[in-house]
């Protein structure tokens, strides 16, 4: 069994024991499950938290939850089974409907929730996350022959997103 198996694994405890309540998968380790991988350092994690008694969300349940299992926190990341993972509650309504869509795909013998290429699209082109190698990687997406175009150009319009 692969680390990055052993994470996606981890992952899945994680909403299986209710410290998330789901996910799905996002940034450039996504890309693995529709086009060519790119170089990243760490896998991102879309995720909607329990709720909370007020407009903060913690994440000090995923940080206790990994920390009970041997699992090292360093900045943002926790270290689980070698892959840095960035947990990232979600923040609009882009991002809800993202974790809400995920496709489920079953990767080395584990079942996982990954953003739909045409949400890793529209993530990417938020303006302020809106750089020239997320922009590139919306493109590459785009070309791609998994884009439902149609899907593409309702999240657009509805997000007032472009290119």
């Amino acid at each position: 069994m692969t680390s990055f198996e052993q994470t996606l694994r981890a992952i899945n405890a994680m909403k299986d024991e209710g410290v998330i309540e789901e996910y799905a998968i996002a940034g450039a380790m996504a890309l693995v499950f529709w086009i060519e991988p790119v170089p990243t350092y760490d896998l991102d994690v879309l995720v909607f938290m329990p709720q909370s008694s007020g407009p903060i969300v913690s994440l000090t349940p995923i940080y206790e939850w990994a920390a009970t299992r041997g699992y090292q926190s360093d900045a943002e990341h926790v270290i689980i089974e070698g892959t840095p993972v960035q947990f990232i509650p979600s923040h609009n309504e882009l991002a809800d409907e993202t974790i809400e869509k995920a496709e489920t795909i079953t990767y080395a013998n584990v079942t996982v929730r990954v953003a739909r290429p045409e949400y890793l699209i529209a993530l990417y082109l938020e303006p302020a996350a809106k750089t020239t190698k997320r922009r590139e990687r919306a493109a590459a997406l785009r070309e791609s022959a998994k884009i439902d175009v149609a899907r593409l150009q309702d999240i657009m319009t509805r997000f007032k997103l472009t290119f």
